[in-house]
């Protein structure tokens, strides 16, 4: 049963106007029957009317509200039969909302319930009074109750830019036939709504453009437009911007649908993209504590481990080695990213400058392995060999390439090559866009400086590994492809 249909009907010999609240069964609560009726207000031409409903009443088994005669339609309409007019009745809206008194309002949730407000086919608004809200609400179901109030709530936002954020998103429901911030994806990804620039929406560029950058601004440009104003006079901003806007977007009979948007490439990969964010940020909202466990477990467990081989009596496997070869071995061990095979042939005291990152991406790729089935490293080598190609959702490259190890004199060795690597060593903007399809990795020219030593025990150990430069190559997008649901990966 909607709660916004409304019909005509003859009550004590008179016509009346009746707005449907719910199925007759539907009991209401008292408290909501006793009192003196708040009154609405109908706004047309810049001035305010006090509006009031005369009672309850049940039809064909609805309960309905009913009152004097007028010609209403649902607001939500804005984005069907009235979308042609959406524009015009969004800002009558934003003007009756500068009029009404705080209190009436009643803006607790800091945003203006969508069955409160209802159109008039004369150009009037009329808003409700919270109380017939309450009355909605209390016979609506759960769908129902989200779609008038929660679909519209934005998260994070400065409090005085409230009222402009909800009726741009007005706007944006007209355009696009839904809330921008309704679907769970979206408020799971930062209340980062579809671009209406994305849209294959017919609408001029200009509405587009400030329709999108209203409800994307950071919350320094929200107090720099509404300062500490209330959110009903920084409406003033909203009038000023939308003057001059011109909406072309003819009626519908039925709202646009969101699944709509999958046919259509850009929207279809940020969707995608976004879906993804959402995924992995509900799973470490869920799971994260069993992630972080195992992963402090495996990094004691590796400690340990390689603190037994460095102390172990017995010969390292580089034992008989020449220095060339154990150093080629140190970046073998780096590449599989196993601590115990870098570190086997390195002197008591000799620090690994590599040791935090190999335990960090060896930690992330059991873990995954645990819990997902997918070996997430990819050695660099492996990948130019097979000639490049995308890899699994979830992957990353991490390894040296092309390595060349010089002798320079003594018990000193240069070696270079190239890492591949998924960390940044330089700073990135926070807000950067991640490719929609792809995983960034960065390569840089590494050189470092190696002394190998006859230790006591008759082989030969490293017993010194400095940094001689790491300088930036390229940041590559590598290309990714699905992994099929349930098959796990490894390589």
């Amino acid at each position: 049963m909607r709660t916004n249909e409304t019909f005509e009907h003859i009550i004590d010999g008179k016509p009346m106007r009746l707005i449907v609240i719910g199925p007759q069964s539907v009991e209401l609560p008292t408290y909501l029957l006793q009192g003196e009726k708040a009154q609405g207000y109908l706004y047309k031409d810049g001035t305010l009317e006090s509006w009031f409903w005369k009672g309850l009443t049940v039809v064909d088994g609805k309960r309905c509200l009913y009152f004097d005669p007028l010609d209403i339609f649902a607001f939500e309409q804005i984005a069907s039969t009235k979308r042609d007019q959406a524009l015009h009745l969004v800002r009558s809206l934003a003007k009756a909302l500068m009029l009404l008194p705080s209190s009436f309002l009643d803006l607790s949730n800091g945003i203006l319930p969508l069955w409160r407000i209802w159109g008039v086919e004369d150009g009037s608004i009329l808003i409700l009074p919270q109380d017939v809200a309450d009355l909605l609400a209390s016979c609506a179901d759960e769908q129902t109750r989200f779609y008038h109030l929660g679909a519209w709530v934005h998260h994070g936002i400065h409090a005085p830019f409230s009222l402009i954020d909800q009726l741009a998103s007005f706007l944006y429901f007209a355009a696009a036939g839904f809330p921008p911030f309704a679907d769970k994806n979206t408020r799971e990804d930062a209340f980062k709504a579809v671009p209406l620039s994305l849209c294959a929406v017919n609408l001029d560029k200009a509405t587009t453009t400030f329709i999108d950058k209203t409800l994307s601004l950071s919350l320094t440009k929200m107090r720099d437009i509404s300062g500490n104003k209330e959110s009903q006079k920084a409406l003033s901003y909203f009038l000023e911007q939308t003057e001059g806007l011109v909406w072309n977007l003819s009626a519908l009979e039925q709202p646009l649908k969101r699944e709509s948007l999958y046919e259509m490439s850009e929207c279809a990969s940020f969707l995608y993209a976004q879906e993804k964010r959402a995924k992995r940020k509900i799973f470490w909202r869920k799971k994260g504590w069993i992630v972080i466990t195992v992963a402090v477990s495996v990094f004691i467990l590796a400690y340990f481990t390689t603190s037994r081989i460095r102390t172990a009596l017995a010969p390292p496997y580089t034992a008989g080695m020449p220095p060339i070869t154990i150093i080629e071995e140190f970046y073998a061990g780096q590449n599989a990213l196993d601590l115990q095979k870098m570190e086997a042939s390195l002197a008591k005291k000799t620090k690994n400058p590599a040791s935090m990152e190999v335990t960090n991406l060896f930690v992330t790729r059991q873990t995954r392995q645990a819990y997902e089935g997918i070996n997430t490293q990819i050695d660099p080598n492996q990948w130019i060999e097979d000639g490049r190609p995308a890899i699994p959702e979830g992957t990353f490259l991490y390894g040296v390439t092309d390595l060349v190890v010089k002798p320079l004199g003594g018990d000193t060795y240069l070696a270079s090559g190239v890492l591949y690597t998924p960390y940044s060593y330089e700073q990135e903007s926070e807000t950067a866009e991640q490719p929609a399809t792809g995983v960034p990795i960065y390569t840089y020219r590494l050189e470092q400086q190696f002394t190998v030593e006859m230790g006591e025990r008759g082989w030969y150990e490293i017993t010194d590994i400095s940094s001689v430069g790491v300088q930036l190559l390229e940041k590559i997008v590598v290309p990714t492809y699905p992994r099929p649901s349930g098959i796990p990966l490894s390589r």
